[in-house]
Order: structure tokens, then sequence, then C-alpha cells
């Protein structure tokens, strides 16, 4: 008997501990090794619970840093990015940045930090962006705060350098005395020389001597210009100096070249025509190039010297020649009358009155012509002139040749100076731009571009008895370019405006086409969920057959083992039973343990049945379904959520592009409205300064008039004198071959210029 109970126990014995072993690795295999890595969830994940293999543990959020706004180095920043502006010839930018700034919070602090650019330095951007650009009213007021906000500061001398000049263009000479005074830095040579300039015009001839003298102690490119200046000052102030005056003249022009050499020649050979040179005078005329703007007055100071040197035929050579290659100057009359005069001293009577009739004639033609259009043509030309912006032409003729001299509009604001100031570092080595003499080269040509070849152009040469201040003229030209600077300003931020509209219309359109491009993509992933939810419906159907198969497995080998179990109890009760009080020691032992073995089978059985279910539930392949279907479900809510979102965002872009693009955004009309603001400001500018040019023109066509009749008397008493000369000649009988009246000096002072 006891082999064969031995055997049955052991036999049952295996196949029950098989059998938790098995369901004890469905148990306590952790649910998250059956998932797939999913990013999603790695959050709540417990920080404790163990990484499954393909899982990563969650990382920190990193820290956002929220940088802390420092106008400070903004303003300095921006002021930088306006001097780039200014240094690359792009002014109408930097004054767009400037006024910005200058209308922000913190500009009005004037609180700098270390290192960093504060109020003063935008003031002195400002100032030199106006400046440059010509709006002086508006260069006087930045100035002006500038002054205010720091009188001794390291701009000071630029400054007042551009003050004088602007002062001085103004007329306002009282006003470059005063900046003169002031001890400060800059280009002292350029400010003695305004000095001395503004001395002269107030006749102040001690005073413009002394500052010429410190202009050329200064050197400089402007030291020859002030001992030129000055020179002619001390001609201009006492006659006996007009010698010392030629020596000087002389010397300068010897040793300096092109424009400035040409017209220190031309005022020397004027000044030893003055003091009765005339051999001096012709040479150095004739030294002066035809082409040169000093080439009209050089001709006409020729022709002077070498009539009153007693060179009759050259003298009537330059006459003529200056009367053909300059018709339009107001002397043009006169050197046709001295010609004829020299050939009715040369006792030509009978071809002087021909040629005196001549001129007669022309005059009369011209008088004419003048005086039928001067009511009307005036005012045509005045806004031609205007409006071309040549209309400064019309003053060069009050401006003797070789006398004036102009510097351009950034003269003392040239960008290395701008950046050097700026920078802190001395513009000791620094020039301003190199000045220039007016003349009258190439304003005919301007005018007839501007006005048409009918318009009389001798008008602009003329000069009138009453000239009028440059003040008032300068205010008015100033005027009508800074509302220029301000139209150009306003169409520069309406273009700003209008490519910012633009910009967020192909912003939008971009994000249209990745609205589509997103549905398109959406559409796809619905397609790849509808084939993922149709997998997993016939996976589920497998799932739910093997789940049963595998329950039904497990129920029979449940079953099993518990009749195992209850005929193993019965088999040890009835052997039990049979031995009875035989049963001793270890054989009852033994009994005993088998008998208790088969009831933990038995209660392992229970338990196994108790968890089956779950343990199912558990295992990976059925666990990873339940995990796809709610997945599925989140991916089926996400699409829903994010096609939603789409369609929400497509009508919100349809909605603005519709927006922009059928209307432009208030930023842009707003500049449209200033752009037609500034479009009215300046068509009244242009029209005060339309006045004065009309005036102007209409006094210098009165002037012409006046002296275009006194001219036609001249010729016309001409024509009588050599008439009767040539009357004296056929009548009269020379006894002894004596010399004809009428081929000597002419009665009542004939050989005696018309007018000087």
């Amino acid at each position: 008997m006891d082999e064969p109970r031995d055997n049955t126990v052991l036999t049952f014995s295996r196949v029950m501990r098989a059998l938790p072993a098995i369901a004890a690795v469905i148990l306590v295999t952790p649910l998250a090794a059956q998932q797939p890595t999913d990013t999603s969830m790695k959050s709540s994940t417990p920080a404790t619970a163990p990484a499954a293999s393909g899982t990563h543990a969650a990382a920190p959020a990193a820290a956002v840093v929220q940088p802390a706004p420092d106008q400070a180095r903004g303003f300095d920043a921006e002021l930088r990015m306006a001097l780039f502006d200014i240094t690359i010839d792009h002014p109408l930018a930097a004054l767009d940045r400037l006024e910005w700034l200058r209308s922000s919070p913190i500009a009005g602090s004037g609180a700098p930090s270390d290192g960093l650019r504060s109020q003063q330095d935008l003031l002195f951007l400002l100032a030199e962006s106006y400046y440059r650009l010509g709006m002086r009213d508006a260069f006087r007021k930045a100035a002006a705060s500038l002054d205010s906000a720091a009188p001794a500061g390291r701009y000071a001398g630029v400054i007042t350098a551009q003050r004088m000049l602007d002062a001085y263009s103004r007329g306002d000479y009282a006003r470059v005395r005063t900046l003169a005074s002031a001890k400060t830095a800059g280009d002292r040579g350029l400010i003695s020389l305004v000095a001395g300039l503004g001395a002269v015009q107030n006749r102040d001839f001690a005073a413009a001597h002394t500052a010429f003298a410190q202009a050329s102690q200064f050197g400089g490119q402007f030291a020859p210009y002030a001992k030129y200046m000055d020179a002619l000052a001390s001609a201009a102030s006492d006659s006996a100096k007009g010698t010392a005056a030629l020596a000087t003249l002389q010397t300068l022009g010897e040793g300096q070249p092109g424009a400035f050499a040409e017209h220190v020649r031309l005022s020397a050979a004027q000044t030893a025509l003055g003091v009765g040179q005339y051999a001096a005078a012709a040479s150095l005329a004739d030294g002066v190039p035809a082409t040169s703007g000093a080439g009209a007055q050089a001709l006409l100071t020729k022709a002077w010297a070498l009539y009153r040197g007693g060179n009759a035929a050259g003298a009537a050579m330059a006459f003529r020649d200056f009367a053909t290659r300059y018709p339009q100057l107001p002397e043009r009359d006169e050197a046709r009358l001295m010609a004829g005069q020299i050939m009715l001293e040369g006792g030509k009577s009978d071809s002087a009155e021909k040629y005196f009739q001549g001129i007669a004639d022309s005059i009369s033609g011209e008088l004419t012509t003048l005086q039928a259009r001067a009511t009307t043509v005036m005012s045509d030309a005045s806004r031609a002139l205007v409006g071309a912006r040549v209309a400064g032409s019309v003053f060069i003729a009050n401006a003797s040749a070789g006398k004036v001299i102009s510097l351009p509009d950034d003269a003392g604001a040239e960008k290395a100076r701008i950046a050097a100031a700026f920078a802190g570092i001395p513009d000791s080595s620094l020039s301003t731009s190199v000045p220039h003499f007016l003349s009258n080269l190439g304003v005919a040509e301007r005018v007839d571009s501007a006005v048409g070849t009918g318009f009389p152009v001798r008008v602009v040469f003329a000069a009138r008895s009453d000239a009028q201040t440059p003040g008032s003229y300068a205010d008015r030209t100033q005027a009508v370019l800074t509302t220029d600077i301000h139209l150009a300003l306003a169409a520069y931020r309406l273009e700003q405006q209008i490519d910012a509209q633009r910009i967020k219309i192909a912003a939008l359109e971009n994000l249209q086409r990745l609205i589509i491009a997103s549905d398109s993509g959406l559409a796809d992933n619905a397609k790849q969920i509808a084939a993922t939810q149709d997998s997993l419906e016939r996976m589920t159907s497998v799932l739910v057959n093997t789940r049963e198969r595998v329950r039904n497995v497990l129920r029979m080998q449940i079953a099993a083992t518990r009749q195992a179990a209850a005929d193993n109890i019965r088999l040890l009760d009835s052997t039990k039973t049979s031995l009875g009080d035989n049963a001793k020691g270890m054989e009852l032992e033994a009994l005993t343990t088998e008998q208790q073995t088969a009831n933990v089978y038995s209660a392992i059985a229970g338990d196994v049945e108790r968890g089956l279910e779950a343990a199912l539930d558990h295992h990976p392949a059925f666990a990873l379904r339940d995990s796809l279907v709610a997945r599925l479900a989140r991916a089926h809510a996400l699409h829903d959520t994010t096609a939603s979102v789409l369609a929400a965002d497509s009508l919100a872009v349809a909605t603005e592009l519709a927006t922009q693009r059928g209307k432009e955004s208030n930023a842009v009309l707003a500049m449209r409205t200033e752009v037609a603001s500034a479009t009215a400001q300046r068509t009244v500018a242009e029209g005060a300064l339309v006045a004065l040019v009309d005036e102007e023109l209409r006094a210098r066509a009165t002037g012409l008039v006046a002296r275009l009749s006194r001219d036609r008397e001249a010729a016309d008493y001409a024509t009588a004198s050599a008439a009767f000369f040539k009357a004296m000649d056929a009548s009269a009988t020379p006894p002894g071959g004596a010399t004809p009246a009428g081929s000597g000096t002419a009665p009542g002072g004939a050989s005696t210029p018309p007018r000087r």
C-alpha cells in the first residue's frame, strides 16, 4: 500500500505545485510592463515605482527666465542705430527713429546710466539730423533744448559753429557776433571766418580784420579764404589800401589752385583796375579761364582795363566778346555800347551809327517783350522756380562774383564730425566741407529747364535797387524745405505702415496655408484612426474568444485540482481509518502531512478561481487591448478637438484676412492723414515763397526795364551823335589834312563810358 500511496501523492503534488506557479506569474506581473511606452503618462507614474524596460523617468520642468526690461540700454541702442542711419546717408530713417525716441517717456528723464547714452545725446543727434536736412527752424529749437540740457556739454563747440552759419545765412549778423564771442571748442577757423564776414556786413572793418587774422592763425582750409576776404575788406574800408590789398591778392592767387585761385585773380584784376594799374588788371583777368565761374566778370574787367589803358582795339574786341558770350547778364548792353563808343572814337561814325541803331532796335524789342510779359510771366515763373526748387538762383545775381562763398548744407555736420562728437573724440583733425564761390555759371540753364526758354532769363540776373536782407527769403525757403522733409518723413512712415500691413497679410496667408495643410494632415490621421479602430474591433473578437478559451482551460485545471485534492483527502481518511490505532509515529505524521497538503491545494485552487478574472485582466494581451481602446478614444477626442480648433482658426484667419485685404489699417489711415496734412502745409509754404519770388522777379523786371530804357536812350543818343559826326565828316573840308572832328573825343564827353 505504501508504494501506490506514495506515487499517487507525489504525482498530485507536482501538478498542484505547477498551477500556483502559473497563477503567480499572471498575478504579480506589473501592469506598467504590459503598456507601451507613453510619454504623456510619465508624469502620473509614481517616483517610487520601478520603471519597466523601455520607459524613462519624467524630467523636471525647466525654469522660465523672464528678462527684466532695461529701458536705458534700449534707449542707448536706439541712439546708436540712429547714428548708424546718419552715417550711411539714411537721414529720414534716423529722424524717424529720433523723433520717436524723443516722444518716449525715458527721453525726458535725463537720467543716464553708466556708459549709456542720455537725453543730451538724443538732442545732439536730433539737431544734427535737422541741420543736415536743412530744417533750420527745427535745428534752432533742438539746439536751444540742448543748450538748456547741457549748456557747456561736449557738443557745444559743434553746435555753436552751426548756429553761426545759420544766423549768417539769415542775415542775423548781431547773432553771429554774439555766438562768436562765446569761448567754445569746435572749428575755430570756420567760426572766426564767419565772424569776420558778419562784421564786414555790418561794415565793422576793424572787427572783421581781427576775426580774419584769427582765422588765418588757426590755419586749415579756411585760412586762405580769411586772407582773401581780409584783403577785400581792407580795400573796401579805405581806398588808400587798394595797392596793399592788390599785392596780397596777387601773392595769395599764386599759391592756390582751382576755382579759388581763379576768383582771387578776378578780385586782384578788379582791385588793380580800381587803383589804375591797367596792364596788371588786364593780365590778371586774362589768366582766368572763360569756362570758370569768374570768367564773365574777368572778361568784362579785362575789357575795361584795356580801354582805360589805351588799347582800344583790344577793348572793343573784349566788349563784343562779352556781349556775345553772356547775353543774359545786365552788363551786356553796356558792353555793346562801349564797343560802339570805341568805334565812334576811332572815327568810324558811319559804322557806329548803324551799330548804335541796331543796339537801340534790339533793346526796344526786348523792352516791348518784357513789358508785355511782366504781368503774367513772372507769376508763372515764380511757381515754376519754386516747384523745381531752383528759386535760390534768382538771388545769385545780387552777389558780386568772387565776393560770396558758400558752404554745403552739411557744413559742420559732416558724418565723421557727428560720429566723433558722439564718441567724445576731439574733432581737431576733422575738416569742414570745402566752401565754394557763388557764380552765375549754369544759372541760365537751370532757369530754362524750370520755366522754359520763353522766359526772359535776364530778369534773373538783374539787380533790384531796394535789395532785401536775406532773412525773409531764407526763412521762407527753409519753411518750404522743412515741409518737404515733413512730407518725405510722413511718406516714409506711411510706407512703413503699408509694409507692416503687407507683412501682416502675408503672415495671415501663410497661416491660412498652414491650416489647410493641417486639415489635410488631420484627414490622414482620421483615416489612420479609422483603420486602427477596424483592426482593434477585429482583434477584440479574437481576444474575447481567446480569453474564454484560457478561462475554460484554467477552470478545468482548477476543477481537476479540487477533485484530486478531494479524492486524496478521502483516500487519506480511509487509510487512516483502516490503520486505526496502528497508525503511529512516522506513518501517522506522514498521513497527517499529506492530508494538510491536500487541504492546502484545495485552498489554493479556490484562491486561483477567485483571482482568475483579475489575472486575465492583467495579462499583457488583454491589458494592451484595454489600453488601445482608451488611447483610441483619446485620439478620437483629440482629433475632434483639433478639427474644431482648426475650423475656428480658419474662420478667424479668413475673417481677418478679408478685413486686411478689404481696407487699410488704422495706422495706415492715420499716416495718410499725416501725408495729407504735410502736403497742405507744403502748399502753404510754397505759396508764401512763390509770393516772395514773384515780388522779387517783378522788382528785378522793373529794374531791368529801367536799365534797358536808359541803355536805349544811350543808344539813341549815341546814334544821333554818330549821325552828327557823320554829317560833320561829310560837310567838313579839313585844311592841311587836319583830323576830322568825329575821329577824336566826342562832344559832351561821349568818349566817357556810359556807365560803370
